[in-house]
């Protein structure tokens, strides 16, 4: 590799961060504040009980997404970030190529076992047969679901990140937004009717992320020599992690959906994406700086590695405090703009945004460990976290519904976050809680 032209790519780079920190920031904004309205008009169309529905198909539809994927988001931006910086535009669009469409053959794969599954377990307790009726409109969504977060890594890779968010976020809420009002409008609003658009809304951005790929790459059939093996020996761990992941994201939702009620599901569904909208600048932020992560490593720059770590964590925690703050101090108001029903999910909303607090403040984390070769250290950190959570649902939720799923998922989350802030302080000596000294390596 050049070290002069990886230098002077890396450099340019590092002169675009404010601009694509920013412009990240306002496209995750924009999709979280448009993933409320989805939220807050669906609450208004079909009540508590269809929106705890939608969300557990929502839900479904991630997991079988996130497995079908086998990781290849991360691959896509690991390598392509890496030959973006060495100016390997041929190496760049041939892993584009092979990760979307390894994960699109994936995704047709497991459409048979999706639907096998979803139709036998008993998801929705009471009204799993209204749930099973819509599973037909959940595996028209499995293909796009699973391709769009490998299209947005890799235009974060090529230091995108405002495409990459938008594509991601914005683009299909706002289409699902769009749809629902027409829906409404039409007096047609009905879980099928809304998941349909659901799927419709997710076909669409991965198209333009197909088109929007094509005229920011130029030479999209350019090829070169990159094993597909090699692409997969580091995705396939990854999926363990991403895996793990799904128990830690998931767990609260489908305990509620089988051992509760559509109900609670709903209650705490909207909680749940309220308090998430605090990460907001995390994922935005972390948009920008991961790439950075794998190419600063790979070239064996550990003080600027360090620098980047801690500024981000400080901005992050500087731009998400306020709102945290106000989800603490005015739940009932907020809860309340969803209608009476969901004001039972206020000490859900307290303790979830609590967590988030946790996770906004020690930074990026896991991007710092994947980007760094620490990927077995992040999956045994999720092991015990994920045990951790599954277990305190399945005890606490028969008991306290909503609260009990909070009390588990905030708890775990915590103790995630710590366990990999004590990770990567002490195997690559980054405290990103060292706020205070933002531009030192010491």
């Amino acid at each position: 590799m050049n070290s002069s032209l990886l230098t002077s790519n890396l450099r340019k780079l590092a002169n675009r961060n404010a601009i694509g920190a920013a412009t990240a920031l306002s496209m995750q904004i924009a999709g979280a504040g448009l993933s409320l309205l989805v939220s807050l008009l669906l609450a208004k169309l079909i009540g508590a009980a269809g929106l705890g529905l939608y969300f557990l198909s929502v839900t479904s539809t991630e997991i079988f997404s996130t497995i079908s994927r086998l990781g290849l988001e991360t691959s896509a931006l690991k390598f392509i970030s890496i030959a973006n910086a060495s100016a390997e535009r041929g190496t760049v669009a041939t892993v584009y190529r092979k990760c979307v469409g390894i994960a699109a053959l994936s995704a047709a794969v497991m459409l048979l076992p999706t639907w096998l599954i979803l139709t036998w377990a008993p998801i929705g307790a009471s009204k799993h047969a209204e749930f099973a009726s819509l599973v037909p409109f959940l595996l028209i969504a499995l293909i796009p679901v699973t391709v769009l977060p490998v299209q947005t890594e890799a235009f974060k890779a090529l230091g995108r990140p405002g495409i990459a968010v938008f594509t991601q976020t914005v683009l299909p809420q706002s289409t699902l937004l769009l749809l629902s009002v027409v829906l409404a409008w039409q007096g047609l609003a009905t879980p099928a009717t809304i998941l349909a658009s659901y799927a419709c809304a997710f076909l669409i951005a991965m198209l333009l992320a197909l088109l929007r790929w094509k005229s920011v790459v130029k030479e999209v059939w350019r090829k070169a020599n990159f094993s597909t093996a090699v692409l997969l020996r580091t995705s396939l761990p990854i999926l363990i992690v991403t895996n793990l992941y799904l128990v830690m994201a998931w767990t609260d939702t489908l305990v509620l959906g089988i051992l509760s009620t559509p109900e609670q599901v709903g209650v705490y569904g909207v909680a749940l994406r309220i308090s998430t909208t605090s990460a907001f600048v995390l994922i935005a932020i972390g948009s920008v700086v991961a790439p950075q992560f794998a190419a600063l490593h790979a070239s064996g720059k550990h003080a600027e590695l360090e620098a980047l770590a801690r500024r981000s964590s400080f901005w992050s925690l500087v731009i998400a405090s306020p709102l945290i703050l106000t989800f603490l101090l005015f739940p009932a108001q907020i809860l309340g703009l969803f209608g009476q029903q969901f004001v039972g999910g206020i000490w859900p909303l307290r303790l979830l945004a609590l967590a988030q607090l946790v996770n906004v403040s020690t930074g990026q984390l896991t991007s710092l460990l994947i980007m760094t070769g620490h990927e077995k250290l992040l999956r045994n950190n999720m092991i015990f976290s994920a045990i951790l959570n599954l277990a305190g649902n399945l005890v606490l939720v028969p008991l306290l519904g909503a609260l009990g799923a909070a009390i588990s998922t905030a708890f775990s989350i915590s103790v995630m976050k710590i366990i990999s802030w004590w990770i990567v302080r002490y195997k690559l000596r980054i405290n990103t809680l060292g706020y205070l000294n933002l531009h030192s390596s010491k």
